[in-house]
């Protein structure tokens, strides 16, 4: 399929209705635990479970059960949360944004008067599979994730769940990969305090979390390397129960993709309020460029939330391909433009998106010290007298 096709494929996907897409609403009794709510959640393999209330709707997912201690006292409407609707009708694009937003893998759809079924994210990320082409899976990974040691208890693990808003954590020992602990294994053992992976038992007085998040960890995780297509991690994922992918070359982790994402190749670009975003040199390859465009605006959306005077963002990819060599070097430049200043930063580098995280953290070193030289020189400054 040419790259025209292929970009084309794309807006398809994304402007595509989700009527066709929209399966049973996954509700809760009533009457439901917390306990129940998990044996529901576990039993049908889901992340989230819905309490419908005329045009809104309730959500309670395992990240909520992960803040409780006591499943089985805790009252469900102590930690249900309340997430907007997808209107029926509304694109894959849209459903895909507030998927990503929201941090869920499933959201309830509405006809305006009733919420009548969910779209989930494995249904709108099977509209891509045999369509991605070759572009490569580090183009959508997140570079150098956070890892934790076998060695670390699981308080530990449920701690940076909570305090980082993910739900998928690389374990290691000595820096070697060597498995995987998610939500889901802290959620279920919260259930079952004396279960502990499928050949282990521990005592009722490791109930409190502080055994070893090795005991736990799923020690195969799904992997492949940096040279790994979008295309052939997504199809593991789909194929599999896994909900992430890591990336590793030899023993040592590189990356790791999860289902948000993949979500972003298929999900409407949300545009900063206010604030003009441009970019130029955008790779060839569509996926590549609309995964590449995603990261920009994440990365200006951040940047406005911590400096709200952005006037403009622009961003200016330059491809260093040489002739016979399939992969070359990208020079990425950033400038953001305030009332006052004008700030630029430019890296090259293999791997946009890793460019992209360089540049984000030197520009928001770079205009902190900024601010915080002006306000010194402000309180120096004498008063009119």
């Amino acid at each position: 399929m040419s790259t025209t096709a292929v970009s084309k494929y794309i807006e398809a996907i994304k402007n595509r209705p989700i009527d066709n897409l929209v399966s049973p609403l996954l509700e809760a009794p009533t009457d439901a635990t917390l306990s129940k709510i998990l044996g529901l959640l576990r039993e049908r393999e889901a992340y989230e479970v819905f309490f419908p209330e005329g045009t809104r709707c309730g959500i309670i997912s395992e990240r909520e059960l992960l803040k409780e201690t006591n499943i089985q006292s805790t009252k469900p409407t102590a930690v249900i949360r309340y997430v907007p609707a997808v209107r029926k009708g509304a694109s894959v694009g849209e459903a895909a944004r507030l998927m990503a937003d929201y941090r869920i893998r499933a959201a309830p759809v509405s006809d305006g008067r009733k919420i009548v079924g969910q779209v989930n994210c494995t249904t709108l990320l099977g509209e891509l599979k045999g369509k991605i082409g070759e572009v490569r899976i580090t183009s959508i990974a997140t570079n150098s994730p956070l890892t934790i040691e076998e060695s670390a208890p699981v308080t530990r693990a449920r701690d940076l769940f909570l305090k980082k808003h993910f739900d998928h954590l690389p374990i290691t020992n000595e820096k070697r990969l060597t498995g995987l602990v998610t939500t889901s294994e802290i959620v279920s053992f919260l259930k079952d305090p004396e279960r502990v992976g499928s050949k282990s038992m521990l005592p009722q007085t490791k109930a409190e979390l502080d055994f070893p998040v090795g005991d736990i960890m799923d020690r195969n995780p799904l992997t492949c390397s940096p040279e790994s297509s979008v295309e052939d991690a997504l199809r593991l994922v789909l194929d599999t129960p896994s909900t992430c992918i890591l990336v590793k070359q030899w023993e040592e982790l590189q990356a790791i993709t999860t289902q948000r994402d993949f979500m972003t190749l298929i999900a409407e670009i949300e545009p900063v309020p206010g604030v003009p975003v441009f970019i130029v040199g955008l790779p060839e390859d569509p996926f590549e460029s609309e995964a590449t465009k995603a990261k920009f605006n994440r990365i200006v959306r951040q940047l406005h939330k911590v400096f709200p005077d952005i006037l403009e963002a622009r961003s200016i990819v330059k491809s260093k391909h040489k002739a016979g060599k399939e992969r070359g070097r990208y020079e990425v430049t950033v400038q953001i433009r305030t009332p006052r200043d004008s700030f630029s930063y430019s890296e090259e580098g293999w791997e946009l998106p890793q460019l992209y995280d360089i540049i984000t953290d030197r520009l928001k070193r770079l205009m902190t010290k900024k601010q915080k030289t002006r306000r010194s020189r402000e309180r120096e400054r004498p008063e009119q007298t």
